[in-house]
């Protein structure tokens, strides 16, 4: 059997799909498993375990004349097609992912059924998959949409990378002074969209206090976007103690190495907080406008339906994972900021000692648990 999954969305998105990759990889006997996603996010999923191939649309040239685009663009689409697809799975409501199943002839292609809405694109599908009841979390929405008998669900992240990019930031962590057998946490503050950051100031204050407090060492990254060096320039900038700086310096798997090295990651509702999620890294996130019963950081052991974060705001716990939010009535909004402004007051409102109150929290669990595991050697007979 030959399947093709389409994901064109982002890059946590992207991420996020691989248990229903893994799902019907691991339970169907020869299978083949690929995957569409758009360019830039396929780092998410190149060299996963359960990933046989990945694909990407062509991109437009600057200069690219729009029908030499398009000629490139469908010399893509008959490539597709020459694979000879079984099934595919559309696993967003997209017209563009819509389009390209049907075209790829597939006798059997699967969308996304929004009781909602009134689509036409459903036509261009053979079946339709139904969510389950909300809330429901992004994994498990994924999960929904498989249409193959199964003898059951994988729900564990993966996030692929490989030696080279952890000796990479290995080598550039040591030259900044890093010392491997110091405790390390991750702080990605920031986001390609702004209105989901918190305060710099807040940030600063959070990050100085793991230096003062705590004595880790703090490693900051952020993505190659301007506005996003900006914000860090202006977070760093306000740190009494300055931590090791590798904004705009990583890839994303280079990225996510940095949170493997890590004790914990400190951050927003952004794609390196589902990474370093999907390592098995404690994850401490603030969040704004999102929701979180659909995007908090995944536990991998979480064996439940729906979401593991049900409440309407406030602070949950999924696992080793913390989420931090306003417990008002607008939130979540899912707006690009309070009345479309690029701010939110929900953000702007979470003051650093409720942060620092649950970091307080879960660093003196990881010392009570590796303190347990100390005893426990020492008494095992030599």
């Amino acid at each position: 059997m030959n399947v093709l999954i389409i994901k064109f969305r982002n890059i946590g998105d992207v991420l996020l799909v691989g248990p229903l990759l893994s799902t019907i990889k691991q339970s169907n006997d020869n299978v083949r498993v690929s995957v569409a996603v758009k360019a830039g996010t396929e780092a998410m999923l190149q060299g996963h375990p359960h990933v046989d191939e990945v694909f990407m649309p062509p991109v437009r040239g600057k200069s690219e004349s729009r029908w030499h685009y398009l000629r490139r663009e469908l010399g893509w689409i008959l490539h597709l097609r020459r694979q000879r697809f079984d099934v595919i799975i559309n696993a967003t409501e997209g017209d563009r992912g819509a389009i390209l199943a049907f075209l790829c002839g597939a006798h059997r292609r699967v969308g996304l059924l929004q009781p909602t809405k009134k689509s036409w694109n459903r036509h261009l599908f053979t079946e339709m998959r139904a969510l389950g009841p909300a809330p429901r979390h992004t994994v498990i929405r994924n999960l929904d949409m498989n249409p193959l008998a199964t003898r059951t669900s994988y729900r564990r992240v993966h996030m692929p990378f490989e030696q080279r990019d952890r000796d990479t930031v290995i080598a550039l962590l040591t030259e900044r002074g890093w010392h491997p057998h110091r405790p390390t946490v991750h702080v990605h503050p920031t986001s390609r969209w702004l209105f989901k950051c918190w305060n710099d100031s807040d940030v600063a204050r959070t990050i100085d206090y793991l230096h003062r407090t705590h004595q880790m060492q703090v490693v900051v990254t952020c993505g190659p976007d301007k506005r996003e060096r900006v914000k860090v320039a202006h977070i760093l900038s306000q740190c009494e103690l300055p931590p090791i700086d590798l904004s705009a310096r990583l890839t994303l798997k280079q990225t996510a190495a940095v949170s493997s090295l890590s004790n914990l990651f400190f951050g927003v509702d952004t794609a390196p907080m589902h990474m370093a999620a999907a390592l098995d890294v404690p994850v401490i996130a603030v969040f704004g406008p999102s929701t979180a019963s659909n995007w908090g950081p995944w536990p991998n052991d979480w064996a439940g339906d729906g979401t593991p974060y049900p409440k309407r705001g406030g602070l949950q716990r999924a696992g080793q994972h913390s989420v931090i939010q306003k417990t008002w009535s607008c939130v979540p909004c899912n707006r690009d900021g309070c009345d479309g402004s690029k701010r939110s007051a929900c953000l702007e409102g979470t003051a650093a000692d409720e942060v620092i109150a649950e970091i307080d929290r879960v660093l003196a669990r990881q010392h009570t648990r590796d303190n347990d595991d100390a005893d426990r050697s020492a008494s095992k007979p030599r």
